[in-house]
């Protein structure tokens, strides 16, 4: 029977938040079948109702009934013990009422039955299996010792009669369970449309272009087919390929992607993640995070689509290359179907591309649909009232069906006079139609003053960026910014985004830049830039001069006779620009300056030579200012900030002139103050509690601060305060308790000890980090914090206990070498990410255990990420099982006797140097194979395989390292005779095993390192996801094999195993990319020139490898080489050892029987000497890579302590330096 699921399933049920409810009999299929498809459907992101704990009695009714109603899709798992349990015929006879409920109110809910090892005619009582089960029912409830009725009886025969005639599935009628499985995914996928694009509620009068590209596409065709559709922007295009797209999803099930703004996002966030989006969508893998580069990605996505039957969308395409870089240039699957949008048709049309793009050129709306739309906005309804009806629809035809301008227009005009849609009439039907921009221009022209220069502003600097600075500009300016943005996003030409940034549609940006552009108010383009500062006109209209931070900036250079000319300046970025002449009374309009230069020549005055300007940084009316890379003194600085009395923002960066913070006034307005990188910053100014304004300040990498003057406590609006890697401040005033507003305190990579013991009082304080510091212990009043959220602790290598935390927390990241005693964080259940690192000892006695557990960790039922690092602590295997959310999971050195089940929602799995006992007096090794039937338990004696198993279907990264208890390792999916082979945990120490999943889809990575007893591993079946795969420091290894069967594998590595001679299937690896073979002394010839598939730009890298030639001839070992090469290298080698064993063939027929015989003596007794001292040998070898190993796995902690090491011996030089040059100063004097 289903219950509730892994772990909170229970108090999430009452969420409704899953869609598919599985019943089944536990015992009859919970690790089998069952099992399988629960992992199927989570890695289809269905979100399933499934338990492998179970309710207690008195939940049945509260909940799982409850969880029944909220579900869309039923499967129930007839199995042949299914009806002798009266709960799993409780939630079939609810499944069938909800079905017959939910038909009448228009809310279909679906039962899909799967009949597992019984028949249909067994579940409609037409055999005796299960109508026997419900008489001996029927007689146990007339001895009244069930809690059952005969009502409960009917209902229960009249619902399994009904769900037996519903068709399903018989498992038995297929050959393999899994395509059984596969089939039944793609049909909840097709039910629950779980791909769906959401479509505005807007969508009307499309009927006939859907018809029209659905014919285009000729979906029924074997043919691969290349629809593009063109048109201008805001016609609908986006809209008509999403619906395209959702009719369509359920004919390819997983295999279908749509990509949104793609030229977009290319520009601001790279192709890269497009692809990386692409590949998450098609394969469900989340690994494709490692994708570096584009040509990386493109490999990746050739080798992923080429087999199989895909449907892509494509939307807002602006150049050809980003179709290449999206789908490649090489031959698809049949039956694929690729959908472009696009506004530039000639990005259809492109030499490279494998297929013929057919082009279909998106309309507008007409008549009565265009009216419709418009009415929605305008009216909020489908049609217009009668008073209404006629200006309507002359406004309507003034639009030519433009949906874009239709809803903008109507949203415009609701709940205005009718004088006011007159006006709008006059005026739309003076601009002419063919040009799309200009009917947005209408919803522009209806803006104020100030709402025209913010939406200008916005299309031209701000789309995508935060706001708060430009908020600043806009107030200094008067232009009321709240207002005007509340208009622009009522009106629908702007949105804004949770982090505070401004969205606005690409047609109201481009309207916008074509504005500026013609009224020259904003330029950014260097071309134009440069016309502009050598003309002599007046320019009054340019109000920004904006350039990218390029380099070859550096040949331009702006007098202040050329901005004299710009009177209106409000922006002025140009970095990297070389300034000269006085601009006394060139700026007076300035709001806002950038001034940016590399910090890269040693010398300040080779730095300042392209700023030979004078007053240029006489900011009387600047709002915000950027200085970066400027060589000023302290005296400039002062002057500049007591000048610009309207100074909002200031951030000044790469100094080392400046020894002490500047003198801040008591009038000034400042917000927001950074300064970074002030490599002689010794001092703050006790001034800087003057700055009654200040919200956010940042001092970052002043190194040579030691403190903050106590006025610092004066700051009463403050809400950040950023010291981070001001490596000498050695402690914080006791002022800072007195910000009240402050919200965010960093003291990262500081010699701070001791926080003061008022912090507590800071009630607002939500974000707190003292990462990297000598602090020794947290201020007890520490539990007094109601909203902090987040505590940073890394590497904090005094702290040897904390102090009650605040039960606010919801990420704690601890790290200290010096934690004695495992913590108990169980209180902190809102705990999301958990950082907790003690060190672990590597001579620890195996029988002894530090203080404290960790079982408090199952009850952090909210844990996303979890980092645990300790010495021989028993890792909580069970309750890990129970984190349904956790997705990250790392364990350094624990105790890992058994390890049973890992959540399904996991996609990294990390294991170092996890300890696990074996006793001596048990070597045995049970494992049950499904096919065994009713047998609990087969002992199979000196068990030492390592079994790969379906445990972690959604598994993405996994490694294992340290592990010792194997000697062959297999990895399987279905093979003849164990099919379906099950074990009791994951990792089992105690019994010699270590269980592992291989045949899940998901994963994609797989590392073993530290196998030091296992000599055999095979890939027995398809591992067709794998796509990396790493052996290392397994010394025993002798055999790898069954690499064909992983034909996806693009990264093979193998290293430091000195015992491997055989490695079976890399020629076979058609995808391979990279190669590494290293430190395998007796490796064979694992590779054929003459036959291998391996692609020729394979790059590869192998070094001391027994038969195989080294890559490289000289010391340098770090450079590769291509396939096409190195395979030449292989063939040469092999003609010259052809050549010479001829001549010495030649040469001993020469000399006779009598010196073959001594030569084969020689060789014989060579042999037998190397045959007596190699397991000596391979003993001393081994213990010197286990050492290497210990070394390599300490490294960062040895890393830490000698750099700590290091700078106590400096600062001691430095003292005694000092000392010296004192004695020498009192003995002149």
């Amino acid at each position: 029977m289903a219950k509730s699921g892994t772990g909170t399933s229970t108090s999430n049920a009452l969420g409704g938040e899953y869609q598919v409810f599985l019943s089944f009999r536990g015992p009859d299929t919970r690790l089998s079948f069952t099992n399988i498809l629960h992992q199927a459907l989570v890695d289809a992101e269905i979100r399933v109702f499934f338990d492998d704990v179970g309710l207690q009695p008195g939940e049945k009714i509260s909940i799982l009934l409850q969880v029944i109603d909220n579900c869309k899709l039923y499967i129930p798992i007839f199995s042949k013990d299914y009806a002798s349990s009266h709960w799993c015929l409780d939630e079939l006879a609810k499944m069938v009422e909800n079905t017959s409920k939910h038909k009448e109110d228009g809310k279909e809910k679906v039962i899909l039955p799967i009949f597992y090892d019984v028949k249909p005619k067994d579940v409609k009582l037409q055999t005796p299996l299960y109508k026997d089960v419900i008489s001996n029912l029927e007689q146990e409830m007339e001895d009244q010792e069930h809690k059952f009725s005969s009502e409960n009886i009917k209902t229960w025969r009249e619902s399994l009669i009904e769900v037996g005639g519903i068709k399903g599935w018989e498992v038995e009628k297929h050959s393999s369970p899994l395509k059984v499985i596969q089939a039944i995914v793609d049909e909840v996928v097709a039910k629950l449309e779980t791909k769906r694009r959401r479509v505005t509620g807007d969508f009307v009068g499309m009927e006939d272009q859907i018809a029209n590209i659905k014919k285009l596409l000729d979906i029924d065709s074997d043919d691969v087919q290349f629809i593009g559709i063109y048109g201008m922007g805001g016609i609908g295009k986006t809209t008509l390929a999403k619906t395209i797209f959702n009719e369509l999803c359920p004919r390819f099930g997983r295999n279908c992607s749509f990509l949104d703004d793609v030229s977009e996002t290319a520009k601001s966030k790279h192709i890269v993640e497009l692809q990386k989006k692409l590949l998450s969508d098609i394969s469900y893998s989340r690994v494709v995070q490692n994708i570096a580069n584009i040509d990386q990605g493109i490999d990746t996505i050739e080798a992923t689509i080429c087999n199989k039957k895909m449907l892509i969308v494509l939307d807002d395409v602006d150049e050809a290359n980003q179709i290449l870089q999206l789908i490649g240039e090489k031959s698809l699957h049949q039956g694929s179907r690729i959908l472009v949008t696009t506004r530039d048709k000639n990005v259809l049309t492109s030499r490279k591309f494998k297929y013929e793009f057919k082009d279909y050129e998106m309309m507008g709306l007409e008549g009565e649909d265009a009216l419709k739309l418009f009415s929605r906005h305008a009216f909020n309804d489908d049609s217009p009232p009668a008073d209404y009806c006629t200006l309507s629809k002359r406004i309507v035809y003034t639009t030519h069906g433009l949906p874009l301008a239709l809803q903008a227009i109507g949203s415009s005009l609701f709940r205005k006079k009718r004088e006011i849609w007159e006006e709008w009439l006059e005026r739309l039907n003076k601009t002419p139609h063919k040009d799309v921009l200009a009917k947005l221009k209408i919803s522009y022209d209806a803006l104020d003053r100030n709402e025209k220069q913010i939406f200008l502003d916005i299309a031209c600097f701000f789309v995508g960026v935060n706001k708060t600075n430009a908020m600043y500009v806009w107030k200094d300016c008067n232009l009321y910014p709240e207002d005007a943005i509340d208009v622009l996003i009522k009106r629908c030409m702007i949105k804004e985004l949770d982090n505070n940034s401004v969205w606005m549609h690409d047609q109201f940006r481009d309207l916008g830049r074509k504005i500026a552009r013609e009224e020259r108010i904003g330029l950014w383009d260097e071309d134009d830039i440069i016309h502009e500062l050598r003309s002599t006109e007046i320019k009054e209209s340019v109000q920004a001069l904006n350039l990218p931070w390029n380099l070859a900036h550096y040949r331009m250079t702006v007098t202040s006779e050329q901005i004299k000319r710009f009177p209106r300046m409000r922006f002025l970025w140009l970095p990297s620009v070389a300034y000269r002449g006085d601009f006394t009374g060139c700026l007076s309009e300035l709001k806002w300056i950038h001034l940016q230069y590399p910090y890269s020549h040693p010398d300040p005055e080779c730095r300042n030579e392209y700023l030979l300007a004078t007053n240029l940084l006489h900011l009387e009316n600047v709002v915000v200012a950027n200085l970066s890379g400027i060589e000023i003194t302290k005296d400039v600085l002062d002057y500049l900030i007591k000048g610009a009395r309207k100074l909002k923002v200031l951030t000044i960066e790469f100094n080392t002139l400046i020894s002490e913070a500047p003198t801040f006034p008591e009038y000034s307005n400042l917000k927001k103050l950074t300064i970074c990188h002030f490599e002689s910053l010794m001092e703050i100014d006790c001034s800087i509690g003057k700055l009654r304004w200040l919200t956010d300040l940042s001092f970052r990498r002043c190194w040579l601060i030691k403190k903050l003057p106590e006025q610092i406590g004066e700051l009463q609006n403050l809400q950040c305060l950023c010291l981070t890697s001001c490596f000498n401040l050695i402690e914080l005033p006791a002022s800072v308790s007195k910000i009240k507003s402050l919200m965010k305190l960093d003291v990262s990579c500081t010699k701070i000890m001791k926080l003061p013991d008022t912090i507590g009082e800071l009630p607002n304080l939500s974000s707190l980090d003292v990462s990297r510091t000598p602090i020794e212990e947290m201020p007890s009043t520490l539990s007094k914090f109601r909203q902090l959220q987040t505590l940073c602790l890394d590497y904090c290598d005094e702290i040897q206990e904390l102090p009650k935390l605040p039960i606010s927390l919801t990420t704690l990241q601890l790290r200290s070498i010096s934690l004695q005693t495992v913590p108990n964080f169980s209180y902190l259940t809102n705990l999301v990410q958990l950082v907790l690192f003690g060190g672990y000892q590597r001579r620890h006695p195996s029988n002894e255990f530090q203080t404290g557990d960790l079982g408090w960790i199952g009850s952090l039922t909210k844990l996303s990420n979890l980092y645990v690092c300790f010495t021989n602590v028993r890792a909580p295997t069970t309750e890990l099982g129970s984190l349904s959310l956790l997705k990250v999971l790392t364990l350094y050195g624990l105790d890992l006797p058994t390890f049973k089940h890992l959540p399904s929602t996991l996609i990294v799995l990390e294991l170092y140097d996890t300890r696990g006992r074996l006793p001596s007096s048990e070597k045995e090794t049970p494992f049950l194979p499904t096919s065994l039937g009713n047998s609990k338990e087969n002992k199979v004696s000196e068990q030492h395989d390592v079994q790969f198993l379906n445990v972690l279907e959604s598994s993405e990264r996994s490694r294992i390292q340290d592990c010792r208890s194997s000697e062959s390792s297999v990895c399987q999916s279905e093979e003849p005779g164990c099919n379906g082979l099950q074990a009791p945990e994951l990792i089992d120490h105690w019994r010699g095993a270590i269980l592992f999943p291989s045949s899940q889809k998901m994963l994609v990575k797989l590392h073993l390192s530290g196998f030091l007893e296992v000599q055999d591993i095979q890939f027995v079946t398809a591992f067709e996801s794998l796509e990396e795969f790493y052996v290392t420091e397994c010394f025993s290894l002798k055999s790898l094999g069954g690499l064909s069967n992983s034909k996806n594998l693009k990264r093979l590595g193998i290293e430091q195993c000195p015992s491997l001679k055989v490695v079976e299937g890399i020629d076979e690896l058609e995808f391979l990319r990279w190669l590494n073979i290293q430190k395998c002394r007796l490796v064979g010839k694992i590779l054929d020139p003459s036959s291998s598939k391996i692609p020729y730009h394979c790059l590869i890298m192998i070094v001391g490898s027994g038969e195989l030639p080294d890559c490289c001839d000289g010391p340098h070992t770090s450079r590769y080489d291509h396939w096409e090469s190195y395979r030449e290298k292989i063939l040469n080698g092999a003609k010259q050892a052809w050549s010479f064993e001829t001549k010495t063939a030649d040469s001993e027929t020469e000399t006779g029987n009598s010196l073959q015989k001594t030569n084969q003596e020689n060789k014989e007794k060579k042999r037998k000497r190397k045959t007596e001292s190699a397991k000596q040998q391979g003993r001393r070898k081994r213990r010197k890579l286990q050492q290497k190993a210990w070394v390599r796995l300490f490294h960062p902690i040895i890393s830490l302590c000698r750099t700590r090491k290091m700078n106590r011996r400096r600062e001691r030089a430095r003292q005694s330096a000092k000392e010296q040059e004192k004695r020498k100063r009192g003995k002149s004097a």
